[in-house]
This record gives C-alpha cells, structure tokens and sequence, in this order.
C-alpha cells in the first residue's frame, strides 16, 4: 500500500509538472503576442485627384498687325478696356492713302473713256468694212485697241480696289468681341505693314486650358469611365483656389508624343466675369470617385524587391500576403485588385516591423479609446 500510494503521489506531481508547464507557454505566448490595430476588409470608395499644370487662353487670342504703313495719328482705346467687333483702335494717317485712291479713280474713269472711244471706233470700222469701204486690217486693228481698252480698264478697276482697301485699312478695328492687352503704340509713331505689333486682343468669355496627360493614365481613365467612376474637368487658381465653373473636354490630340508618351488635351471653362486671363497660371484638376473597390490605408503595406505585401490576421499569426495594387492613389490609401476579399482581416500599422509568423494580437478599440479618454483627462 504504501509503494502504491508513493506511486500515485509521483504520478500526479508528474502530470501536475506538465500541466503547469503548458499554463506557463501559454502566458509566455500570450506575453510574447503584440497587439497590433487592424481592420476588417469591406468596400468603399476613393476619390482620386489629378493634377497637372495648364496653359490658358481664350478662345480667340488675336495680335493685330497694320496693314499698310505709316505714322499713328490717333490711338482710340486705353489698355485693357473690353472692345466690341469692328471697334476702332488706331488711325494711320490716311493723305498718302486718299490721294491714291483718288488717283486710282481717275485712271478708271480715263479707262472707261478710251474703252468707250475704242468701242466707237471698232464699230464704226466694222460697218465700213461690210460697205467694202476699208481693210480687213483696219476692222480687225479697231477690235484689237478695244479689247485692250477693256484690258486697261479691268486693270484701273483692279488698283482701285487695292487703294480703297489700304486706305481703309488706315483704320485698324478689333476683329473680335475681348478685352485689349497692352501695348507700345502711341501717337506720332511710325509702323510697318505686316510687321509691327499694335495691340493684341483676346476673347475671354470662355478660356481653354491646355494640358497633357500620359497615355497610361488616359487609359486607366477611360476603362473607369465604363466602370462607375464620376470625374469632371476643375481648374485651380494661381493662388490655389478652385475656380467655381466646371469645365469640359472638348478636345484632343490624336496622336502620342514619341518623346514624352504623353497626350495634350483642352478643356472649355467659362468665363463671364473674366476670372481667368488669357495666359493666366493655373492647374488643371480631375477628381474622379471609385466605388465599390477594396480600399486599404498605405500603413498596412511593405515593400519587398518591388513587390507589395500586407499582413493578414490568421490564426493568432501575422501571415504574409502580396497584393496586387492600383498606381494611383489619395496620398493615404490604396486600392487593391488581388490578393485581398471582403472578411479578411489585416494589420493597419508596423507591417514594416513584422515577420511572417509572428504571433499578434487585435489591439482593443475599447482599450485604446480609454487610454485616449484618460490621456486627455491628464493634460486638461
């Protein structure tokens, strides 16, 4: 009996040992275990914004050249007032002008004279010549001086309205509705047709903004079009404020630049109180909302040889797992295409510090808004 009982005592101590030996690895791994905050994956949506840098101008932008030369006499604008169509700007002094047109008239009056003497006379040697009263030669030289009577008269008509046109031009009006940029003219100076620059105008209800934007991007664009994604065209000031018009596409090139991938684009805003300028700075800016996708923050993610990876939460474990990403994203959080559904459970932040396999824990949110309510009671 008491070689059994001795026995008994060794076994239960023995299975005692183990059993205290289990508790003590599991307080170990429980003590080892780091907790960790983590999300729960569902969709939702991100919007994305694209920026790029714009050149602006109006719809129609016009420098104004003279069109004959001369001295200024008048200067009929102030700079940066709006015009009208037709509005008079300058008034090239017209004398040299108005004596060449008046030139040119009398040459067509004198032509239409000798055109008139010229026909007189072909007739007049016509009739003889059929009364055999004068030489073939004599009808058919009458004809010929009164075609190149005609000749001469359609030449005169022709300087004519060279004159008249140049004396006009003397004038120089807007071409367009706009408003006037600067200029270096004034009165008593001399200008050169077709060379000097008087003034420019430009039409500013409507500004276009031009800007680029790679072929990879165009793309990615274009599928999420099809796809529920919403994007409009924004513009940006200079000084960083959004413009408060929508704009639109309303043109594109249809060809890549060989040098930079890259396509230009322009967009229409309007303009009805002159806001943007012609040749303003700016950016244009495309917000575009992606619905329904898996959207991670950027802190669950680490980087191997230029693979993304996230850690799941597996089974009191952080389990290594890559994930296929979008390029583009909001500056804190990705999109992600594979490698992740809805339920699973990842780690949001220190993936850089984990290893696969190491053994974590979910930080409690109740703990952690408690040890935030109780920090803030200590700094008030």
């Amino acid at each position: 009996m008491k070689i059994s009982s001795a026995i008994t005592t060794l076994t239960f101590a023995f299975l005692g040992a183990i059993l205290s030996q289990g508790c003590n690895k599991q307080e170990d791994y429980e003590m080892q275990a780091k907790a960790y905050p983590m999300m729960t994956i569902k969709k939702g949506s991100m919007t994305l914004s694209y920026e790029f840098p714009a050149t602006l101008k109006g719809i129609q932008d016009v420098d104004i050249y003279p069109q004959v030369s001369g001295t200024v006499k008048d200067v009929k604008f102030s700079e940066g007032q709006a015009v009208k169509k037709d509005q008079e700007l300058f008034i090239i002094d017209p004398i040299p002008y108005e004596a060449k047109l008046e030139k040119a008239k009398a040459n067509v009056a004198s032509a239409e004279a000798e055109l008139s003497s010229a026909r007189f006379n072909r007739d007049a040697k016509a009739s003889l010549y059929n009364k055999m009263a004068t030489s073939k030669y004599e009808s058919i030289k009458a004809d010929n001086a009164c075609k190149v009577a005609e000749a001469n008269l359609n030449l005169a008509k022709a300087e004519l309205k060279v004159a008249q046109e140049n004396y006009d031009n003397t004038v120089v009006k807007s071409p367009v509705d706009g408003k006037l940029g600067m200029s270096s003219i004034r009165q008593g100076a001399l200008v050169t047709a077709h060379s000097t620059h008087l003034v420019s105008v430009s039409d500013s209800s409507y500004v276009h903004a031009y800007f680029s934007l790679t072929e990879n991007l165009v793309l990615f664009l274009n599928s999420n079009s099809e796809d529920e994604a919403d994007f409009q065209i924004k513009f940006k000031l200079a000084d960083g404020t959004m413009y408060d018009k929508i704009g639109e596409v309303d043109a594109a090139s249809g060809i890549v630049d060989s040098t930079t991938g890259a396509i230009t684009f322009r967009a229409k805003f309007p303009n009805p109180d002159g806001v943007i300028r012609s040749g303003s700075a700016g950016s244009v800016v495309i917000p575009m909302t992606l619905d329904d996708r898996i959207v991670i923050p950027q802190t669950a993610t680490h980087e191997i040889q230029d693979k993304v990876f996230v850690f799941k939460f597996e089974d009191g474990k952080a389990v290594s797992t890559p994930v296929q990403i979008l390029p583009y994203y909001d500056g804190s959080n990705y999109i992600v295409s594979e490698g992740l559904k809805v339920g699973d459970v990842i780690i949001t932040e220190g993936a850089g510090l984990l290893r696969d396999g190491t053994p974590v824990t979910r930080k409690s949110e109740e703990l952690e808004q408690s040890k935030s309510d109780n920090q803030a009671a200590v700094n008030k």
